[in-house]
């Protein structure tokens, strides 16, 4: 069995003392390879053990105290932790089904345990979860390419739209507040023009790795197209979002750029900053944030345009 790991840790969950020294004597005979063995019998020890680090393989009583096997199963192969082979006291088909449609490698009964079934049992369960979780890392793989764009790193046009009609959906259903910020960075062309593509390319990049950096992990930002970004900010009043548009707009004027000659320069952006009202959809909230950034842009730029005519220089 290759692991990719000096040893290989197995977490028993069960709460029968009688049970985990059953599963315990068979471990203990395999001699081919070096097995770390954990044990657990109450819900903090369980989260403990996976909290501390690597578990190569757990084995789960489907009947657990406090937290059952299935709750305990469905956590851990959610957050992709480990592999879980599910152990009961009464063998039963229909359960066997249950768990591993709940994404459990395997099943064994415990009247059925030996130590040829154990090896049999992490070999396969071993080489399943490879699979799987090269499929999973195939899958985050191509979401990424479908969904980010490769320069800034932020969500693309059509992933940021996506998130925007979420959040919008959120609003309407929760009556919850919802801002979107139309970034523009001013003078793009005459960057271009003037340090080159290359140079104007680092600049949207630099942009990109800000906005990452300043929004919060409830919000959401995408190039929208050019030199224009969109910002979702759920759950968010005026005065709040205004904070975060004024903060991403003095920070962004605040980085230094470079030309190729190593000259350093500074760019400014434009924001137009719309608020979520019943009734609105992607088409109407956009546009009204569009029409507040060509505000912005015409008032003078480097400045926040908002809804209820405050305007702010940054």
């Amino acid at each position: 069995m290759e692991t990719g790991q000096s040893v290989f840790k197995i977490l028993v969950c069960d709460d029968d003392q009688a049970d985990r020294k059953l599963v315990r004597a068979y471990l203990q005979q395999i001699n081919d390879r070096e097995i770390v063995l954990l044990e657990a019998g109450k819900r903090d020890e369980i989260q403990g053990a996976l909290d501390r680090g690597r578990i190569d393989l757990v084995f789960m009583d489907m009947r657990m105290p406090e937290k059952s096997g299935m709750a305990w199963l469905e956590d851990i192969v959610t957050k992709g932790l480990a592999p879980v082979v599910m152990l009961t006291g009464f063998g039963s088909e229909e359960v066997a089904v249950q768990a591993i449609q709940q994404g459990a490698i395997g099943y064994l009964p415990k009247n059925g345990l030996s130590k040829e079934k154990l090896v049999t049992t992490i070999d396969d369960a071993t080489e399943r979860w490879r699979g799987l979780s090269i499929s999973r890392a195939n899958q985050e793989q191509l979401e990424r390419l479908v969904n980010i764009d490769s320069l800034t790193g932020l969500l693309n046009r059509r992933a940021i739209l996506n998130r925007l009609d979420e959040h919008i959906t959120d609003s309407r259903r929760y009556e919850d507040n919802l801002g979107i910020l139309m970034l523009d960075i001013d003078h793009f062309k005459r960057i271009n023009d003037k340090y080159g593509h290359i140079i104007g390319d680092d600049v949207l990049e630099n942009v990109g790795l800000l906005l990452q950096r300043k929004i919060r992990d409830t919000d959401a930002a995408g190039r929208y197209g050019g030199e224009e970004f969109l910002i979702t900010l759920p759950r968010t009043d005026l005065p709040s979002a205004l904070i975060l548009a004024e903060r991403i707009g003095k920070n962004i004027k605040a980085t230094k750029m470079k030309d190729l000659t190593g000259i350093v320069f500074s760019i400014t952006v434009s924001q137009g900053l719309a608020l979520y009202k019943p009734g609105d959809d992607i088409q109407s909230l956009i546009s009204r944030a569009d029409k507040l950034l060509y505000q912005a842009k015409q008032n003078g730029r480097d400045r926040i345009e908002t809804p209820e005519l405050i305007t702010s220089g940054i």
